[in-house]
């Protein structure tokens, strides 16, 4: 099954871009410390390249500083694109794991992550996020990409639980009963590769919610701490100067832009491709 979704993801221009695109970002954060031209927090001449304007040395311009505005965004690349990984996957594992314990003990197990699940989603996520930062202050980004994924796992926790749930009135599951399958075998060998491509498709929704998420953090001063580099302090930087400096939100906001488009173009051709192959289309 994952052969022939790969075979109609290949087929799929828009997921064919959407791919290419993420995987040009991700290999950019990657070798950013070897391809920035200059280091990101170096200030050459703090008066005479104050805001200077994109050329052939500085392709994307300087900022407040004189810091050259093409290698903070590539070194901070590295950072935003790391916290939205880190909390992707640890959303998709605690997401996986909740879900399929609610599903496959049931009872008061059961009862109890759902209950959490709905008291959790009746919070606003960017609120409680905020409301947490605001009490511990400042978070390294380790730190904050742990805050991030423990908040985001309420909605793969749902879609695992319900797809779960039907999956074990299947045919194959209640043959694998019959054969005395033990309940965690059956989870292990059945149950998690049936709900893999649903977490794929949720943990690529994920990606593209956090990354916002920790661009406006670190905007509002309370993600990623200068002098550190991330998409979001860019743009704060650039807050103040959007008609004398434009380059200093153009490109950060393109940067941001693309790469959740990209991951909402990747989600929503996934989902059409597994839709596809359950149908039998």
């Amino acid at each position: 099954m994952a052969s022939r979704t790969w075979q109609r993801l290949r087929d799929d221009r828009a997921a064919r871009v959407a791919i290419v695109i993420l995987g040009c970002t991700v290999a950019v954060a990657l070798l950013s410390p070897w391809i920035a031209p200059f280091d990101p927090t170096f200030q050459p001449d703090p008066v005479g390249l104050r805001l200077a304007a994109p050329s052939w040395r500085h392709p994307l311009g300087t900022d407040v500083f004189s810091r050259d505005v093409l290698s903070r965004l590539l070194v901070g690349a590295r950072l935003s694109l790391g916290v939205a990984v880190g909390a992707m996957l640890l959303s998709a594992t605690l997401g996986t794991a909740l879900g399929a314990l609610a599903a496959v003990v049931g009872g008061w197990v059961d009862w109890l992550v759902s209950a959490l699940v709905d008291i959790l989603l009746a919070v606003p996520r960017l609120l409680l996020v905020v409301a947490l930062v605001a009490t511990f202050g400042a978070l390294s980004p380790v730190w904050l990409a742990l805050l991030l994924g423990g908040t985001g796992w309420l909605t793969t926790a749902r879609i695992v639980r319900a797809e779960m749930r039907d999956q074990q009135q299947r045919e194959y599951i209640l043959a694998a009963r019959a054969l005395g399958a033990s309940r965690w075998r059956i989870t292990w060998r059945h149950l998690l590769p049936a709900v893999a491509p649903q977490v794929t498709v949720a943990a690529v929704l994920a990606l593209a919610a956090v990354v916002p998420l920790e661009a406006a953090l670190s905007f509002v001063g309370l993600g990623v701490q200068a002098p550190l580099p991330s998409w979001g302090n860019i743009l704060l930087d650039g807050s103040d100067y959007l008609t004398t400096a434009w380059w200093l939100v153009v490109f950060p906001v393109a940067v941001i832009t693309g790469t959740i488009g990209a991951a909402l173009v990747l989600a929503d051709r996934l989902r059409t491709a597994i839709a596809g192959q359950e149908y039998g289309r």
